[in-house]
């Protein structure tokens, strides 16, 4: 193991093998020795032999064959990425491979790109490259020179492995590195000693997403660390069809609540699977376990916009909530609330477990929501949920009459609906509730009343006034109070369970 708890290698050394060509007499290549070098000061700095550990790959590369499967699984274990950046570095598609991998990889676990103030990723380099010529994951860096150019415009050859030069540099950069491992170790061990954090805590998957969603889901993996949750993420690799299926199961099986960010770009492709995506692959796989389970897409995305075809038919159908269970949650809404979203659902799922594991005892009922008013919702399906009431959220964008076979199908699974009438307008929840009776009455749906939940702004008493026979309404005013009052949630519970429930 690691000198970094958590990890297989310490460092992963990614470079061309141009640059470790021997001259004629020459026994070894100049990154040979470079690993070596590097290898013996940081186990003499540690005080011990073998401690640190190191990746790197001696063989030979060339064009006919494909990426090899270890570099990738050395990717994936190690926890600092060491790039060698010269000509030859920039002109190997490999070595670009490697860079993305790292990328993408850092992005996904816990501990992110930077730990501290550094990078996770070092850069070295080999020749005096330009700025505007450096990878792009490296232009925050400033890098360590191992090359004697001496004016902006010299290229820099490599400096001799026995030079003064050399060594000085050589002994900046172990510094350098030592520091980062420290950082990342104190950052270990700030985790496991986070009072917060138990051993039965509440456990979080969260799926692959698309590289734009990548930032999104580092910061919610924070946010949702900070409150004590435990998240399991990271998957692919590993990245072939059968064993990515099998990784992602297992993590499921982990977790008392899965989750799958979505939006207009499927993600990368599956190897072996090229009609797939790893994103959609998990959500799919998911949908076949019976855990609760959250399925976000961006408020305002177009599903007509999305260029994928199987994947816009993937997302229709979700939408509609074909093959979806009653402990899937479908939700369109701003990047800036997922992380209370995820915490509120997973305290609903808690909620349940603790008063009552079995859901066939209690009345379910829908809590028609606008996005606007969704972190209400989830207040009042808290309270609803203390009081031995199932609720399921639905929240809906501005057209009220968008997405009726979503709502249609959410009427089905339960006895009661209640509107809620925040932030919207008198119409929009009008326009609902007539959309709701027409499916109720041609579907025959076994709905008993409705409700109709007032929250804050304030209204008037005679704002919504209603004139129909098919169902009982009754409202609920809680519009004058920003949280939720007590008499008035009283006054809702009694409305919503039958006589002597």
């Amino acid at each position: 193991m690691a000198l970094i708890p958590g990890f297989e290698y310490d460092i992963f050394i990614s470079y061309a093998h141009v640059d470790n060509a021997t001259f004629s007499g020459q026994e070894e290549g100049w990154i040979k020795l470079f690993y070596a070098h590097l290898k013996q000061m940081l186990d003499r700095r540690y005080g011990r032999m073998g401690t640190v550990k190191i990746w790197w790959d001696d063989k030979k590369l060339d064009g006919t064959k494909l990426f090899d499967e270890s570099i990738k699984n050395g990717i994936a274990q190690s926890a600092i990425f060491l790039v060698l950046n010269s000509p030859g570095y920039k002109q190997s598609d490999y070595c670009q491979q490697e860079l993305e991998l790292f990328q993408e990889k850092v992005q996904n676990d816990p501990y992110g790109l930077q730990v501290a103030d550094r990078s996770r990723i070092v850069h070295v380099l080999l020749n005096n490259i330009p700025y505007e010529e450096w990878p792009t994951p490296l232009r925050g860096t400033t890098g360590f020179s191992f090359h004697d150019a001496r004016e902006k415009e010299d290229f820099g050859d490599l400096l001799e492995t026995d030079s003064k030069n050399y060594i000085s540099r050589m002994q900046d950069l172990r510094d350098g590195i030592w520091e980062l491992i420290n950082d990342l170790r104190r950052e270990r061990e700030e985790r496991t000693s986070n009072p917060t954090r138990v051993a039965d805590a509440f456990t979080i998957y969260i799926g692959e997403v698309p590289d734009t969603l990548r930032t999104s889901r580092k910061r919610i993996i924070s946010e949702l660390e900070k409150k004590g949750y435990e998240v399991i993420t990271g998957i692919p690799p590993p990245d072939e069809v059968n064993a990515h299926r099998e990784s992602t199961e297992e993590a499921i099986k982990k977790s008392d609540l899965t989750v799958h960010l979505l939006d207009q770009y499927p993600g990368r492709e599956i190897i072996g699977a090229p009609q797939f995506w790893y994103p959609q692959k998990q959500a799919e796989i998911a949908l076949g376990f019976q855990n609760p389970q959250m399925i976000w897409v961006p408020s305002e995305l177009d599903f007509s916009s999305i260029e994928e075809l199987e994947y816009q038919r993937f997302l229709s159908d979700l939408e509609a909530g074909k093959g979806m269970s009653k402990g899937v949650e479908f939700i369109r809404g701003p990047k800036s609330l997922l992380a209370k979203q995820i915490a509120d659902l997973a305290e609903q799922i808690k909620l349940m477990e603790v008063e009552n594991p079995s859901t066939e005892d209690k009345l379910s009922v829908l809590l028609d929501t606008h996005l606007n008013d969704q972190n209400y919702a989830f207040d009042l399906g808290k309270a609803l949920l203390e009081n031995n009431i199932q609720p399921f959220i639905n929240p809906q964008e501005d057209d009220p009459r968008k997405n009726i076979e979503i709502l249609g199908n959410r009427i089905g699974q339960v006895k009661k609906l209640i509107f809620l009438y925040g932030k919207v307008s008198r119409e929009w929840v009008l326009e609902r509730m007539s959309a709701a009776l027409q499916l109720i009455i041609t579907r025959n749906y076994p709905i008993e009343d409705f409700l109709i939940y007032m929250a804050p702004p304030h209204k008037e008493d005679n704002d919504l006034w209603i004139n129909q026979k098919f169902l009982k309404i009754n409202i609920i005013d809680n519009s004058n109070q920003q949280v939720l009052d007590g008499l008035a949630l009283e006054k809702f519970i009694k409305a919503l369970k039958p006589t002597g429930v």
